[in-house]
């Protein structure tokens, strides 16, 4: 993370400009920090009132239907849990929230702490906050709809026919989930972890949350969600196995659809490869 003057920096991104209207007086630095394709943030530090991530709204939150006044919306909801940074200024053009000491649990946290963070984000009172349900088929419709007519073919399309349409969920299991929970975005200080990136957190049901946190980990599918309901007190674990189980598929046509979106966009070969690799797996 390079160093780089604060003129220098709202040069490079416009967007910067926008805090003035925070930051009393003149920020001494700003760094680029790396992160995915959505996350393309920046550090800023400031000698008064500290140091603060700024999560513009740019043209790629916007395709990939990322809201960053939800988003606010969230951290304000919870910022008493002392789970998550605190949102200290929103605008439109982007949201700026506290910066977290600590380092990244990206190579060291076991799945076991996943899931503990999991459970913790799944009991918060989801009536605190104020943000309309998450809609999987609007979801992946917002996905499709945007692809150009050379990444479609008839086995995309029928994947995403088939899939579109959620499992049957039971509303009174919905909770507030975080949607993209790995070691990747938990960040361990001295008496806490804190969970970060809250983008794509909405309301859902939480076995959508398990199954994306499960897959992302490559981790035993029964065995995870047996841990996640000894931690919940939930007693029909063949139930809540069924529940994720029933999401696998649509998790991967979504994260296909993502994969061929952040292609259209980026043009990174990586994001395409990806995008064969869930294809293949689903049509076998």
């Amino acid at each position: 993370m390079a160093r780089i003057g604060w003129a220098e920096a709202c040069q490079l991104d416009p967007s910067l400009q926008s805090l003035t209207r925070f930051f009393d007086v003149v920020p001494d630095y700003a760094q680029t920090l790396t992160g995915g394709l959505t996350n393309r943030c920046w550090k800023v530090v400031c000698p008064v009132k500290g140091a603060f991530v700024w999560r513009p709204i740019t043209s790629i939150t916007q395709a990939f239907s990322i809201s960053r006044f939800q988003e606010y919306q969230i951290l304000k909801a919870i910022e008493k849990e002392n789970i998550a940074p605190q949102a200290a200024f929103i605008n439109d053009q982007g949201l700026l929230v506290a910066w977290r000491d600590g380092h990244s649990l990206e190579q060291e946290a076991d799945f076991d702490t996943v899931l503990k963070c999991l459970s913790r984000i799944h009991l918060l009172d989801k009536q605190r906050i104020p943000i309309a349900p998450f809609n999987y088929t609007a979801r992946v419709d917002h996905y499709w709809l945007q692809l150009r007519d050379e990444l479609k073919d008839e086995a995309l399309e029928s994947l995403y026919q088939t899939w579109r349409l959620p499992p049957a969920v039971d509303l009174n299991r919905t909770c507030l989930c975080h949607f993209d929970l790995g070691g990747y975005n938990l960040v361990k200080n001295d008496d806490s972890i804190q969970i970060i990136d809250w983008e794509y957190a909405g309301i859902a049901d939480p076995c959508l949350d398990l199954a994306l946190s499960i897959v992302a980990a490559d981790e035993n599918l029964p065995a995870s969600v047996a841990r996640y309901c000894q931690l919940m007190n939930i007693m029909e674990v063949d139930e809540w196995i069924d529940g994720v189980k029933s999401w696998l598929p649509r998790t991967e046509v979504m994260g296909l659809l993502w994969y061929l979106l952040a292609y259209q966009l980026r043009g990174e070969e990586y994001y395409l490869e990806q995008a064969t690799q869930l294809k293949q797996s689903l049509c076998n």
